[in-house]
């Protein structure tokens, strides 16, 4: 039995990131994120959702929190905000929510 240390647990960048370039199909199997289908609607971080409204990011969070504008999760857990629904909000275009 060998001890496993932290730097052993830690994966490398590279590691890092191919999981991050990755996302599960809806057969369960791991498919690049290139393997997409092209309809998929364009989804914003809320970095870029903050530029667009001149915020700071946790703004965008807090919004999100309250219901103000829909998120969606990453398998990472990151927040991702629709484009469509951004612009819309943007716009000042009352959009009415799926959820």
């Amino acid at each position: 039995m060998g001890i496993t240390t932290t730097s052993s647990l830690r994966g490398t960048k590279a590691t890092q990131q191919q999981h991050e370039d990755r996302y599960t199909d809806p057969g369960g199997e791991a498919a690049p994120m290139s393997a997409r289908t092209p309809e998929a609607e364009p989804l914003l971080t809320p970095a870029e959702v903050a530029t667009m409204f001149r915020v700071d990011p946790k703004t965008v969070t807090r919004w999100a929190k309250a219901g103000k504008l829909t998120s969606i999760r990453t398998l990472g857990g990151h927040r991702r905000y629709r484009e469509t629904e951004v612009r819309a909000l943007l716009a000042g275009i009352p959009q009415q929510r799926s959820e």
